[in-house]
């Protein structure tokens, strides 16, 4: 099941272009995919490389959004909750929430206690992840000692469901690969071709060799994000004059002190802004900030205002953690593309997801959530077909599992999984964390194990994800950089502080695999270490 690049496929006419490897333009062309229409996806840098690698890794219905009163688009996320963490279990896990009280909360007890009824409740009779339940200071300083004991009233738990952005949007990719796409990265849409007022597709640029080719299509998707007017050469249009942009930045901190694996909603004691603590591959997430963003969305970077902001909130609430910009990991930020608002505040401005149709057969989606992208995807696919004059079938990824996930029961499939890795020689976490992250593709990394025994081994010590993963990637992920390894395929460039040793050696084992002489494996290896933030 390899996702390898063939570019010379796209010297044809497709039913759709899709432009964007994030997650809707990933969701997009699987769907369209599957439904038998002709499809190119094509992403100028990497699959997820930017917002959809840079989310807070949630499957989640937005408790804090029934504050707006935006219930449908709650509604929405929690029944694309129920279906991933149904369709995709090597991918979604339910996730708990703890959620301490203080005087000086965004909502007091009785408050929070309707809107988690609620919540429960749009997420349907017999939801897939915990309902909420109380807790007495006592016992949430029992869960939780690093809390600030002083005034806590108590608490609530709830559940959502966590998962890992940038494999998701990979997956997608790849499965509308294996459905007759074609799909690219390092592809990138330098201008879209007009016949009038009717887009016919675009003039692409393949970065891998610097062949240029006019890829034409009968309808066209944007959808790059926080990119997508530029690229459609819309910036002026009226019709999307409406777009703003918030970045979103986050810290990776040691995991919590805790013997389970709990997320905090929390409080900002300063502006009362919601911040989450979120566990992830063995660190904590600390997020997310929520500021407007003007400039070239290229340069988004976490600064030293966010990072003081978030470690400021951090040892508000929770003391016993004691973080200082020491004890940041890594870093990452990324940007959500809304639509216009005159709401002071950006928290405020509304999430849900609009489609455009600025000119003839193209479609700008704008807005939305990784959650409910599937769905919002879904009502895209419909468009091209009304706008190819087609009669659309059902939406196709409804209930089908997704493209890596375990073709039988998933505990059962699991606990083999994790026996298959740790025969081949990986440790038993390291083999549990592999069955998740590569579902049906595992038995390709696990013959690589095998095949190279030193490459069993973890790359750091405290992190379960081994040597053979980075082959794996290069080999059969489309990784064609170290930072496509490193960052988007295993995540260590954010969740360690990666040594100049461990590094060479990942562009070694990368560098075979890609043919790189010394020269360019030194040159990856220094932009992979130039990088304090993501």
């Amino acid at each position: 099941m390899s996702f390898t690049r063939d570019a010379g496929r796209l010297d044809q006419r497709f039913d759709l272009l899709v432009v964007g490897g994030g997650i809707y333009g990933a969701w997009i062309a699987y769907d369209a995919a599957l439904r038998g229409l002709s499809v190119a996806l094509v992403e100028a840098r990497d699959w997820a490389a930017g917002t959809s690698s840079a989310s807070s890794k949630l499957i989640h219905g937005g408790l804090r959004y029934l504050e707006y009163g935006w219930f449908g688009l709650v509604a929405k996320a929690l029944r694309e909750r129920a279906r991933l963490v149904r369709l995709a279990p090597h991918r979604v896990r339910p996730l708990r929430f703890l959620l301490p009280l203080y005087p000086d909360a965004r909502a007091g007890r009785l408050a929070l206690k309707a809107a988690l009824t609620l919540y429960d409740g749009l997420a349907g009779a017999r939801p897939e992840v915990g309902r909420h339940r109380a807790f007495a200071a006592d016992d949430l300083m029992e869960l939780a000692p690093f809390l600030d004991p002083r005034a806590l009233a108590g608490g609530f738990a709830y559940g959502d469901a966590s998962e890992d952005d940038a494999r998701l949007t990979l997956e997608l990719a790849a499965g509308a690969a294996a459905a007759g796409a074609v799909a690219l990265n390092r592809c990138e849409v330098v201008r879209l071709m007009r016949e009038g007022d009717r887009v016919i597709g675009a003039q692409v640029v393949d970065r891998v060799d610097g062949s240029g080719r006019e890829v034409r299509a009968r309808t066209t998707v944007v959808a790059a994000g926080a990119w997508s007017t530029s690229l459609a050469g819309l910036d002026d249009t009226p019709a999307l004059g409406w777009a703003r942009y918030t970045k979103g930045s986050h810290l990776v901190m040691p995991a919590l002190p805790s013997t389970r694996r709990d997320a905090f909603l929390l409080t900002a004691p300063g502006d009362r802004r919601v911040f989450f603590l979120i566990p992830w591959y063995g660190r904590t997430l600390l997020g997310t900030t929520d500021t407007d963003w003007r400039g070239d969305p290229s340069t988004i970077a976490v600064d030293d205002a966010d990072t003081d902001y978030l470690l400021t909130a951090a040892a508000r609430r929770c003391p016993g953690l004691g973080w200082t910009r020491a004890d940041v990991h890594g870093a990452f930020a990324g940007l959500r593309t809304l639509r216009a608002s005159d709401a002071a505040h950006p928290g405020a401005v509304n999430r849900e997801w609009s489609l455009e149709s600025p000119l003839a057969n193209l479609l700008v989606p704008i807005g939305g959530k990784l959650t409910s992208a599937r769905v919002e995807a879904c009502q895209t696919v419909d468009r091209v077909f009304a706008a190819l004059g087609r009669r659309a079938p059902a939406c196709a990824t409804a209930r089908r599992p997704l493209p890596w996930a375990p073709g039988e029961p998933w505990r059962p499939w699991l606990a083999d999984a994790v026996l298959a890795g740790v025969r081949a020689g990986l440790d038993a976490a390291t083999a549990a964390n592999a069955a998740r992250r590569y579902g049906r593709t595992l038995p390709t990394l696990l013959a690589r194990v095998t095949a190279y025994p030193a490459h069993a081994a973890r790359i750091v010590p405290d992190l379960a994800f081994c040597w053979a993963e980075l082959a794996h990637a290069a080999a059969h992920e489309q990784a064609l950089d170290l930072a496509d390894v490193l960052r988007r395929r295993v995540p260590l460039a954010i969740l360690a502080r990666l040594n100049r040793a461990t590094v060479e050696r990942a562009a070694a084992i990368v560098g075979v695999v890609l043919d790189w002489d010394a020269a360019q494996r030194a040159s990856e290896v220094e932009r992979v270490l130039a990088r304090s933030t993501w």
